[in-house]
């Protein structure tokens, strides 16, 4: 997703050097900027060409409120944490806060975690869950992880620069400088000390962060509520064990799984992971839904399946699987969400087994 953000980020410094054009320079510094350590002189000179400010302003509104859902609970975990608010805006850069966001690389989710990271932060990563793209659990894994950075190199936009480019090689960067660690130093274009990327990525950051705090611009777009829409309202987190189908939950919630589904991207199934231990696993609905869900799921429910998981080899198809397993059609679609019966070679297809059996 990055590329993307890079190739309209001219446009949003735009914004952000228009947005202070008034501020004097003896005066104090904006509080943005102080909330990273930074200076005023930090921020860009450019203030022409207004279509792409307008241009690049738009698309990212749109991003932002397409997936406002979860912003408010995201804002409120980094105000609680203590962390400047300013880091919602790295979510941003990485991922456009696209929950089941991919890269390249092998990142994935709104904090873009390689496996590695992601899995020594303790979020859980296997056949049948990718924590990566749960937003609540990821979320505070960035958090943990943007405050061990923090600790090692005593400034946020160094631990943000660190979250990009990786600690070592931003120490490595630092040695080169003489030791100097100071920002113009490191985003020094001649000597280049950092990677392209790593010296835009702060830019980036705080510029997002003077657009999407100007009233006065958002109010212009008909988006003033993304300043002060409530942080606890927009979804309910349910504690449920594993093996529960999340077509039950959707059920009982009055959604379609496809629904449900959307706000619960890291099951990679149709229900919550197996396992013999009843362990729990965090599920999202609308915060609207919980009352009718409370009032129609049975608390007591326990899944009359086990799963186990079938790749597809060369000739397998859907009906052959089904009578290998004794099972049918409809219900390896409904427990694999597939609206119809192709498969590739090497899928993976969920197969529930009576536990009797």
């Amino acid at each position: 997703m990055r590329h993307i953000i890079l190739s309209v980020f001219l446009g949003i410094s735009c914004v952000a050097a228009e947005y202070y054009s008034f501020v004097d320079s003896d005066q104090h510094t904006p509080k943005i900027l102080q909330s990273f350590g930074l200076g005023y002189d930090f921020l860009p000179e450019q203030t022409d060409q207004r279509d792409a400010i307008e241009s690049s302003a738009q698309y990212f509104l749109k991003r932002f409120d397409n997936s406002y859902t979860f912003i408010p609970i995201i804002r409120n975990m980094i105000a609680q944490e203590g962390l400047p608010q300013e880091f919602l805006f790295l979510a941003m850069v990485e991922s456009e806060f696209i929950i089941n966001a991919k890269s390249s690389k092998k990142a994935s989710g709104i904090w873009q975690f390689m496996p590695g990271t992601a899995k020594g932060l303790g979020l859980e990563i296997n056949d049948y869950i990718d924590e990566r793209q749960d937003p609540i659990k990821s979320t505070q894994a960035a958090i943990t992880y943007l405050k061990q950075l923090y600790n090692l190199t005593g400034e946020w936009y160094l631990a943000m620069m660190a979250y990009n480019c990786g600690y070592t090689r931003l120490q490595k960067a630092i040695e080169e400088a003489g030791g100097d660690s100071s920002l113009q130093t490191l985003l020094d274009e001649d000597k280049k000390y950092l990677p392209p990327e790593t010296r835009n990525y702060i830019r980036k950051i705080v510029a997002m962060s003077l657009v999407f705090n100007d009233a006065d611009f958002l109010k212009s777009n008909n988006s003033e509520y993304l300043l002060n829409r409530g942080a606890t309202d927009t979804l309910a987190i349910l504690k449920l064990k594993s093996g529960v189908p999340l077509g039950i939950v959707a059920s009982s919630a009055g959604m379609s799984l496809k629904e449900l589904r959307s706000y619960n991207m890291h099951f990679k199934y149709a229900f919550l992971p197996p396992g013999a231990n009843n362990k729990e696993y965090n599920v999202y609905l609308p915060y609207e839904k919980l009352a009718r869900f409370k009032q129609h799921f049975d608390a007591n429910y326990k899944p009359n399946s086990a799963f186990i998981l079938h790749k597809v080899q060369k000739g397998d198809t859907l009906s052959s699987i089904a009578r290998q397993y004794k099972t049918n059609i409809n219900e390896l679609k409904r427990i694999n969400g597939l609206s119809n019966a192709r498969l590739s070679i090497n899928q993976k297809i969920v197969i529930p087994i009576p536990k009797k059996s």
